[in-house]
């Protein structure tokens, strides 16, 4: 019996040692480069999502820049509707405050639904981006917002595009295919504000 008692501690503690071993490895990658992003260290499983297929690494990083991207763009939106000198550059503003605010409504509830952490503020590059647009003032603030939200919707575009062909998760992945057409909508609308 003493036997039995050893063989089924060691089968039950396998699993938990293959678990702790794979949080261990998933924490010292790191994963992340060029990012700050306040989120908790270690997710260390793939969550699967409602379709149960799993996470992947793809569908993470898209949640966590599309979220800090959102909250960049909503602040964003927010100083143009203050300091825009045009009615394209202010109207563009509001446009990114409600779209992105409902855009990221959505994806914190994906998010969370999937066991995935996302950044609760922007990046620190997005941050100091924020930072020397607030400075600016009057046409040069115009041209300078216009330029800095054109590129961040071009390369949010690139992002969402790579999520789309490459995720795992039906949910990210159908997520995306609904924020591609908004970030596309966006990036007209920016341009033809930066041509008028």
């Amino acid at each position: 019996m003493g036997g039995t008692d050893m063989t089924r501690r060691r089968l039950l503690a396998a699993p938990l040692a293959a678990a702790a071993a794979v949080a261990v490895a998933a924490a010292g990658c790191g994963g992340e480069t060029g990012h700050a992003s306040p989120v908790a260290a270690s997710v260390p499983v793939a969550a699967p999502s409602a379709s149960g297929a799993p996470v992947s690494d793809q569908d993470r990083a898209w949640l966590r820049d599309t979220r800090q991207a959102d909250l960049a763009e909503i602040a964003a939106g927010r100083t143009a509707q203050r300091k825009g000198t045009t009615p394209q550059v202010t109207s563009a503003g509001a446009m990114l405050v409600q779209d992105h605010t409902a855009s990221d409504a959505k994806l914190t509830a994906t998010a969370s639904r999937l066991g995935v952490e996302v950044p609760y503020a922007p990046s620190n590059v997005q941050t100091l981006q924020a930072s020397e647009l607030e400075r600016g003032s009057g046409r040069s603030f115009d041209r300078d917002w216009l330029n800095a939200m054109i590129g961040g919707h071009e390369k949010a575009i690139a992002e969402t595009r790579t999520e789309i062909a490459k995720g795992s998760s039906p949910d990210v992945k159908n997520l995306a295919a609904s924020v591609l057409p908004v970030l596309q909508k966006h990036l007209a609308t920016l341009r033809n504000a930066q041509g008028g």
